[in-house]
């Protein structure tokens, strides 16, 4: 009788056990599929596509005269990298490495194939002092393919002080890189 009591006594305590450190991994799991569900949804919401924006690129970019379009300069290659969660990296070869850092920024999605993002770098003199930076916002329209995009960007060069000192056009063509 004793061995009985305390037998059912122990499942008991090692059902309770169980339970206390598996609730956590149930409840997890629910949300996980909230969470799925709420992605297949706005998935929906922007129509089918093969690929998305996330990945990196290699763009050619063109200065262009911001009231005729017309094009400045040479192209010119860069790279970007856009983040799942819609953080954003770049590295452009227009400016010496010494004298610009690492391009840093966001991006958003506003329709299936319409993105936009915004980035900026430091720019510094050739003494290494700090010059100020750059802030460029672009229009992206990601091709059906998903492996190609076209791009209109706007810059402003901001001296050390944050006061913008120059402003600028630009257009991009770019390929997935894989």
């Amino acid at each position: 009788m004793k061995n009985t009591i305390l037998k059912t006594i122990s499942i008991t305590m090692a059902a309770f056990f169980v339970l206390v450190i598996f609730a956590p991994t149930f409840v997890s799991a629910q949300n996980e599929t909230k969470n799925a569900d709420a992605a297949l949804e706005n998935l929906s919401t922007f129509g089918e596509f093969v690929k998305k924006l996330e990945g990196s690129w290699d763009v050619q970019t063109t200065g262009r005269n911001c009231q005729t379009g017309a094009p400045i300069g040479a192209t010119t290659p860069s790279m970007l990298t856009f983040n799942y969660g819609g953080t954003m990296q770049e590295f452009g070869t227009r400016n010496a490495p010494s004298l610009r850092g690492l391009g840093l920024g966001i991006w958003n999605q506003k329709s299936a194939r319409d993105y936009t993002s915004a980035f900026q770098f430091f720019r510094f003199n050739a003494d290494g002092t700090l010059a100020g930076r750059q802030i460029i916002r672009q229009e992206i329209d990601l091709s059906d393919s998903g492996d190609e995009f076209t791009s209109t960007a706007t810059s402003q060069i901001l001296d050390a002080a944050g006061n913008v000192i120059s402003s600028g056009c630009s257009s991009g063509v770019a390929t997935r890189f894989e």
